[in-house]
């Protein structure tokens, strides 16, 4: 039988396909992506993380089990050790100052804003899919993009974070956690889950599409 994530990224291969192929992708793999680019992304994610905190927490307080509350609590620890730690060192070695990058652009509000609303007002099962569909994404374009070079340093260790085992493990914990809520959900829920999937890859979409915009 499908496995239901498997189902989502079926369903939705077009999206996927243009998010794999999104130019801030091909021109990281083509070792291209311009340095103003690549900074005024770092701002707009590392932003983000702050938001993505905040997801994950309400993911915590609508957990099911123990379980599923240890396994998300210890990626809240990761973001705020780890992450926001590495955003603000790479920020200030390459001399950027996120005030100089406003976050008013549609793409990055956005999906800072529909991210969390969903997370703020829907289910436990719905914060689930947001993140796989965020995770599952950046694991896929990043091992690919590994097999390339990048230049920029900085460039680099974005990629190989998101293809270490702690975070395939993570990405794959999303997946089976995922197909798990969806064994206890009607058809019409589980079409919900497939049209919100669909709108996370569009807005991941908009959101490197800011990158470019000045």
């Amino acid at each position: 039988m499908e496995a239901f994530t498997d189902r989502l990224l079926r369903e939705h291969q077009d999206v996927w396909q243009r998010m794999q192929q999104h130019p801030f992708v091909c021109d990281i793999e083509r070792d291209t992506l311009p340095a103003d680019v690549f900074n005024r992304y770092l701002v707009f994610e590392g932003q983000f993380v702050a938001t993505a905190i905040a997801i994950f927490a309400l993911a915590v307080s609508k957990a099911p089990a123990i379980r599923q509350q240890r396994w998300l609590i210890g990626v809240l620890n990761a973001l705020v050790d780890t992450q926001i730690a590495w955003f603000e060192d790479v920020l200030a070695k390459r001399q950027v100052n996120p005030a100089d990058y406003p976050d008013c652009l549609p793409g990055v509000r956005n999906f800072s804003d529909n991210m969390l609303k969903v997370a703020q007002l829907g289910s436990y099962a719905e914060i689930i899919t947001l993140m796989f569909g965020a995770e599952w994404m950046y694991y896929a374009w990043c091992r690919r993009v590994s097999e390339k070079s990048q230049r920029d340093q900085d460039i680099r260790r974005w990629i190989e974070m998101h293809t270490e085992d702690e975070f395939y493990q993570q990405a794959c914990w999303l997946k089976a956690e995922l197909d798990r809520c969806a064994e206890e959900l009607t058809p019409g829920e589980q079409t919900s889950l497939s049209v919100l999937y669909g709108h996370v890859l569009q807005w991941e979409i908009d959101f490197h599409s800011a990158a470019y915009k000045t």
